[in-house]
């Protein structure tokens, strides 16, 4: 009886348990889980720069010898926000294929995920920092003639400017972030903690 009772406790162990499917079949096939919800934004950030693509390409075709700098800056911003949301949709998909150990991968995927959110919005921020910092710079090396108008701007106030500009900026993307990827990062790490080891 012994014998027959250590089979049967080796055989449920192998076997997934019923918390772990349930909450498997949420994050897998429910067409509103956090990983479908995720993949959806991540495809929609792709597209949008492709309409970017067609807006700066009229630009930078009829005025090829006299581009800004800070316009190829802002197109390097948005062609960063492309990569941010090509590379994390290519971990979606990944996510979206379980193997091995279900739960730690799920958990060091959506790790990653988190990072990159974190990552990117604190690069997004930088890259805005230094536009500011070059428009500040044309004024007195006068590398860009497109930019005589800031000169004329008082310097305390083109500081103000600067400083309320990047401070918005920053609390606007973080909130961006937040709606549109970190909840559902977050819905889908509380999935994750709910699931057996």
């Amino acid at each position: 009886e012994l014998d027959e009772f250590k089979g049967m406790w080796a055989k449920a162990a192998a076997q997934p348990s019923t918390i772990n499917y349930n909450i498997s079949s949420l994050i897998y096939t429910d067409p509103n889980s956090p990983l479908a919800e995720l993949e959806k934004r991540f495809k929609a950030g792709m597209f949008m720069f492709l309409l970017t693509i067609v807006i700066f390409g009229g630009t930078f075709i009829s005025n090829r010898s006299n581009q800004s700098i800070t316009t190829w800056l802002l197109f390097t911003i948005l062609f960063i926000e492309f990569l941010f949301s090509f590379f994390n949709y290519l971990l979606v998909k990944k996510l979206q294929q379980p193997t091995g150990n279900i739960r730690e991968n799920l958990a060091k995927r959506a790790y990653l995920l988190e990072r990159r959110t974190v990552n990117y919005l604190y690069i997004h921020t930088g890259l805005y920092v230094l536009m500011a910092v070059l428009l500040e710079l044309s004024v007195y090396i006068n590398f860009d003639a497109g930019h005589a108008w800031w000169a004329g701007i008082n310097p305390v106030l083109r500081v103000v400017i600067c400083i309320v500009f990047l401070v918005g900026q920053y609390f606007i993307k973080r909130q961006s972030q937040a709606k549109m990827y970190g909840q559902y990062i977050e819905k889908l790490n509380q999935l994750i903690s709910q699931m057996e080891a």
